[in-house]
């Protein structure tokens, strides 16, 4: 069996990051180990919640799991609160990122133009820095545009996220697999590129949005790669997956969206 490790934060209600690696990635048959952040009261589209940072312990866990032998085949890198956390990321994948470990990086901190809240702009180049050393790079169109120094715009066609593309991988990132991209008339998916070759799909755009679901897509994208599938193929699963999920979820999407009962469907395509 394989065995990834998420690095990010802990929400205790609402279901984002950690709640939802841990279960999606099980569910496809993949030993999901975790290093959390930090942890939360309830995810953030709640106000004000509860914040315990964990910064200290997550370094301390990092050379206990050194005397043991840890090895792990996948690692996974979501939300990091600022770039002491991003150097967190880094002793990570420094100290267990071995030959065949496969590094993938959601630089996760921004959507719709601006960084999340309470994020300085100095995390902006530090996580830039980190997805240069990933394998693959999981960002939304504005994620993209911030670390390539580049305005954030509405455009998400294919022209724009190919310039985008072309931007990151200027920078030095291996392979970059773009979210929220509009791959046809009425569709929102990815598109992906390495330098050598593009790929690019999604599905039917739904006329709502949930939290949490690019947790869901970038837990579905490393769990397929760690699987043996192209790129493409699991940017294509993970797509499904989140609509799906969105399908199902009622009125009331504060709580994230309704996942859970999508994973035996799931599971059954990892087979």
């Amino acid at each position: 069996m394989k065995r990834i490790v998420t690095l990010q934060d802990l929400s205790c209600l609402g279901k984002c990051s950690l709640t939802v690696m841990l279960p999606t990635l099980s569910a496809m048959g993949i030993e999901c180990s975790l290093l959390p952040t930090a942890v939360l009261s309830t995810h953030t589209a709640f106000p004000a919640p509860a914040v315990l940072g964990l910064t200290d312990f997550a370094f301390r866990t990092l050379e206990h799991w050194k005397t043991i032998g840890a090895g792990f085949d996948g690692i996974l890198t979501g939300y990091l609160s600022g770039p002491e956390q991003v150097a967190l990321a880094q002793a990570l994948t420094q100290d267990f990122a071995e030959s065949g470990t496969v590094v993938i990086t959601d630089p996760a901190m921004a959507d719709h133009g601006r960084l999340y809240g309470g994020l300085s702009p100095e995390l902006v180049p530090a996580m830039a820095k980190l997805c240069r050393r990933a394998d693959l790079c999981l960002p939304n169109l504005t994620e993209a545009a911030l670390m390539a120094g580049l305005p954030c715009r509405e455009e998400a066609d294919l022209n724009r996220c190919r310039y985008l593309g072309e931007r990151l991988l200027e920078m030095g990132c291996r392979a970059v697999m773009l979210t929220g991209a509009e791959t046809g008339p009425g569709q929102i998916g990815w598109y992906y590129t390495d330098g050598a070759g593009e790929a690019f799909g999604g599905v039917e755009k739904l006329p709502r949005s949930c939290h949490g679901t690019g947790d869901l897509f970038a837990a579905v994208v490393s769990g397929g790669i760690l699987l043996g599938m192209e790129p493409g193929k699991a940017g294509q699963l993970a797509s499904e997956f989140v609509a799906r999920a969105i399908g199902g979820t009622g009125a009331d999407s504060r709580w994230g969206v309704a996942f859970e009962k999508e994973l035996p469907w799931l599971a059954q395509q990892c087979r």
